[in-house]
């Protein structure tokens, strides 16, 4: 979860180090009005300027993103496939936000009623994707789903024909369900078939609205012992 800027980070970072935005450009050989410019918040670094500048700094890309992660760059000891020999790889994950439900107008950022975290990996960051957890309570997507399920949605404005995701509808509180296109017409059909699915012409979709705001790439369940 986002929580600060990229010129905020990176002028932590800096004071961290000790190291004035000359040195930083001179080590990383990028350009001091480059440097100026992330630390005026003019713009953000390109993943291949991140990528050296957080390794300079010794801090976690994710963190100088802004996410909420720490900011030491992780290590753990790993073997080498080829050789056996003990070699040191660095592990970044990505804290995201379990949410209860999605209220409307509220930027998924800017909720605050958080039921605690799920880690994803940083790759699945690094092209600027954004991500939050969603947390099942009901059975309208049973056998799939379950109440208790943590799903991780990613965020985007539309999806492909039978893809699960989070839908905004009439403006209330966003319903989690399978999206099916039929030429001009959604439907949004629970799996569960005790319940009805919702179906909306090409004027509803414009007018309601009817919007999605995510897709669901993976479900996380906890098994009873």
């Amino acid at each position: 979860m986002l929580e600060d800027t990229f010129a905020n980070r990176l002028k932590k970072a800096l004071d961290y180090n000790n190291m004035k935005p000359v040195e930083l450009a001179r080590k990383t050989n990028i350009n001091k009005s480059l440097i100026s410019s992330y630390l005026s918040g003019v713009c953000k670094a390109k993943q291949d300027k991140l990528d050296l500048i957080a390794k300079t700094l010794g801090v976690s890309e994710a963190w100088l993103m802004g996410y909420d992660v720490d900011m030491d760059r992780d290590w753990f000891e790993d073997t080498d496939i080829d050789n056996g020999e003990v070699i040191r790889v660095q592990s970044n994950v990505v804290k995201i936000p379990i949410l209860g439900k999605v209220p409307a107008g509220i930027p998924i950022e800017a909720i605050e009623d958080v039921l605690g975290y799920e880690e994803i990996p940083y790759d699945w960051i690094k092209n600027g994707n954004k991500y939050f957890a969603l947390k099942v309570n009901g059975d309208s997507m049973y056998p799939d789903y379950r109440t208790g399920d943590i799903i991780i949605i990613k965020q985007q404005p539309d999806c492909e024909s039978g893809d699960d995701c989070v839908v905004m509808v009439n403006g209330d509180d966003a319903t989690f369900k399978r999206v099916i296109k039929q030429e001009k017409n959604l439907i949004l059909k629970p799996l569960n078939n005790e319940y009805e699915p919702y179906s909306f012409d090409e004027y509803d979709i414009m007018t309601k609205p009817v919007r999605v705001i995510g897709v669901a790439i993976e479900v996380r369940r906890k098994l009873k012992h």
